[in-house]
């Protein structure tokens, strides 16, 4: 995440994530499950422009028509939360320029609800610290405490808490993004329903690879729980990820619980070459990213 101000508004620009590594560890007596995934910001961005308002008013506009911009959009929520947590009386105009596709499991929506916290946060001169924001993160979703951190971390509990952790992997991603959206509830509900009983892994591994650059060993370690779930509800991600998986002679992984599929290369040459095939038999938006640093959002 970077912010820059200009005058008196700021430009948040607001990462996606891929995940390298994501176990399912069972449901939570709260109904969430509790998981164990190594997150990965990547440069794909979302971009906030935010303006203090006289008016009191949360106004949020995007650049996406398919995108909600009232009370239910993420970052509008976001902003009144951390307006009513710390007695703020001013209103802010939200302008999201949306390039992240939704229900991609790329984090677009909590990328950009984490980007008004640490740009109001920033914009209003709050103070608040990262556990504090983190905190804030926590009550509007599972993912979007990873993004006021960004780089790459191991995330647990439900997702919230976030342990930033050591990456000098030199990646370079292809991202595909069929069309259609798939639902996180319907994959975690499926998850269940086709009884996936192979032994529970755990992050250790690949987060050894990622300290010590290895990239071949890494690639070897990634792993979803949710993939199969994925690919079997729909025939849209099963086609593109085993396309993606030929074009790039590496095995291709669903982020999240999809639909994007992705593949680490090790040659930006590779990448685009790879990148270019793809778009052009028509699977979607495809995108070719670098892992992003770590956040400057707090």
């Amino acid at each position: 995440m970077k912010i820059e101000r200009t005058g008196d508004s700021l430009s948040v620009s607001c990462p996606a994530k891929v995940n390298l590594f994501l176990e399912i560890h069972g449901r939570r007596p709260d109904g969430y499950h509790e998981i164990e995934t190594v997150m990965q910001a990547v440069t794909v961005y979302d971009t906030i422009a935010l303006q203090p308002r006289a008016d009191g008013a949360i106004v949020l506009r995007c650049s996406d028509p398919t995108v909600p911009a009232g009370p239910d959009n993420l970052a509008h929520r976001a902003a009144d939360l951390l307006r009513r947590e710390v007695g703020l009386p001013a209103g802010v105009s939200i302008a999201l320029d949306k390039q992240i596709p939704s229900g991609a499991g790329l984090g677009g929506g909590s990328s950009d609800a984490a980007g008004v916290l640490a740009g109001l946060n920033e914009l209003f001169e709050l103070g608040l610290d990262k556990p504090r924001l983190g905190g804030l993160a926590a009550r509007l979703g599972s993912d979007v405490a990873f993004f006021g951190y960004g780089g790459t971390a191991l995330c647990t509990g439900r997702g919230e808490r976030v342990t930033p952790i050591p990456a000098d992997l030199e990646a370079h991603y292809v991202i595909c993004c069929p069309p259609r959206p798939l639902s996180t509830a319907q994959v975690y509900e499926n998850l269940s329903r086709l009884g996936l009983t192979s032994a529970e892994r755990s992050a250790s591994v690949i987060m050894d690879f990622l300290a010590r650059g290895d990239f071949g060993s890494a690639c070897q370690s990634l792993f979803n729980r949710l993939d199969e779930v994925a690919v079997s509800l729909s025939p849209e991600v099963r086609e593109v990820k085993e396309l993606l998986t030929r074009r790039a002679s590496t095995a291709a992984l669903v982020s999240g619980s999809g639909s994007a599929v992705y593949v680490l290369l090790d040659s930006g040459a590779r990448a685009a070459e790879v990148a270019g095939c793809m778009s052009r038999v028509g699977v979607g938006r495809v995108f070719v990213a670098r892992p992003e640093p770590i956040s400057n959002g707090a």
